[in-house]
């Protein structure tokens, strides 16, 4: 019977210095799994954030053609601006020398009568 208890203690002892190889070799994979998964989220990360900076930047690009096209718009809306106040300033000062040239006396009349309200508004107040 010893021998068969013999037989049966070697096999067992095969089978725990088996597990413990397998333990090894699993704890060899999962690290070796774990950094290739650490590797991954690294490599995902830094695509994520060039990614992210590239469209960051289009957009700031974008923006800042939108706001130069628009200001480059309102100079010259500006200028055009400034040039037709100027034509209407002209214009009035053409057509009033025309009125005082066309009617000297009913000017001068109208500019005592504005002189003489105004006088005696002023001296009521």
């Amino acid at each position: 019977m010893r021998a068969n208890g013999t037989a049966n203690a070697l096999p067992s002892k095969d089978l725990v210095k088996e597990i413990n190889a397998l333990k090894a070799q699993l704890k060899k994979l999962s690290s070796a799994m774990e950094a290739d998964a650490t590797e991954g989220v690294s490599r995902a990360v830094g695509t994520i954030e060039s990614k992210s900076k590239e469209a960051i930047d289009d957009a700031i690009e974008t923006a800042q053609n939108f706001i130069d096209e628009y200001a480059e718009n309102a100079k010259d809306y500006a200028a055009a601006l400034g040039k037709k106040s100027e034509q209407i300033r002209d214009s009035a000062a053409n057509s009033l020398v025309e009125t005082v040239q066309a009617r000297p006396f009913g000017t001068l009349a109208a500019v005592i009568g504005i002189g003489f309200l105004a006088g005696f508004l002023c001296r009521r107040g």
